[in-house]
């Protein structure tokens, strides 16, 4: 485990734009691929809104190995979106699928408990069909719940952070990439504030003109919001690589497939 600086959260954000400029096609491919399956499997009935939480963890592998394929100059296929699933560690990608979903409830259950249930009555009111309006909904956002349940999830996205390479590339059991995980972003918080926080602001600087649009012309509004968010999801995802190779090294040559 390697000490960054906190000057690097920034540096991880560029990188990732510079992975992402090499190989835009096959990057977003990869993802709207990974989309429409995630949007096919919530046809689940019951089950199939937890699906992508579940899955997450494997599919996220074939980014992951997109951004390792890309720096090394490698093509990358739309089938490197399913090599998490022909891991030996696949048991273990989809035991962090149910422990991120365990977290979630967890998480929404404390924040809701500890604001005397402000988030169940919200989320009951937006999810009625005569429901509040738009002006009442944004009133009604019980602000201190959602910002209760952030600070609730911070130690559970510690342990999740690392965990997927460390899982397919250290050849980690899940629960100890999860501690190395933890403890390896507690020591790179710096950085890592930083590279939320800056996340956070290009995200409003790049979705404001598509907000102004949404006023001037909701389809094309809606059009390009949907556009620019499945681009930044992308290039905010390769920026997730350099997290990983500063803090931990580059993956060994033999240890570079997912297999």
């Amino acid at each position: 485990m390697k000490a960054v600086s906190t000057q690097s959260g920034w540096t991880w954000i560029k990188q990732g734009f510079t992975l992402f400029r090499k190989r835009p096609t096959e990057l977003l491919s990869l993802f709207f691929l990974w989309m429409m399956l995630t949007q096919l499997l919530r046809f689940i009935p019951v089950a199939g809104q937890f699906v992508s939480f579940f899955l997450f963890p494997a599919f996220s592998v074939g980014l992951m190995q997109a951004c390792l394929y890309i720096e090394t100059e490698q093509k990358v296929r739309p089938g490197l979106l399913f090599i998490g699933f022909k891991s030996q560690y696949l048991v273990a990608l989809l035991g962090s699928g149910v422990l991120r979903i365990a977290a979630i409830f967890f998480t929404l259950w404390c924040a809701d408990t500890l604001n005397d249930g402000a988030l169940s009555t919200f989320m009951k009111a937006a999810g009625s069909a005569e429901g509040m309006d738009a002006a009442s909904l944004e009133k009604a956002l019980p602000v201190k719940a959602i910002f209760s349940a952030i600070l609730i999830y911070i130690p559970f996205s510690m342990a999740f952070w690392y965990s997927v390479p460390l899982m397919t590339w250290q050849r980690m059991p899940l629960f100890k990439s999860m501690f190395y995980s933890f403890f390896a972003a507690l020591h790179s918080w710096k950085a890592l504030l930083l590279y939320g926080l800056g996340w956070y602001g290009i995200s409003i600087l790049v979705t404001l003109p598509a907000t102004i649009f949404l006023v001037i012309d909701i389809n094309f509004g809606v059009l390009m919001l949907t556009a620019l968010s499945f681009i930044m999801f992308v290039i905010a995802f390769c920026s997730s690589y350099p997290t990983y190779t500063d803090v931990f090294g580059k993956p060994e040559e033999e240890h570079q497939s997912a297999e």
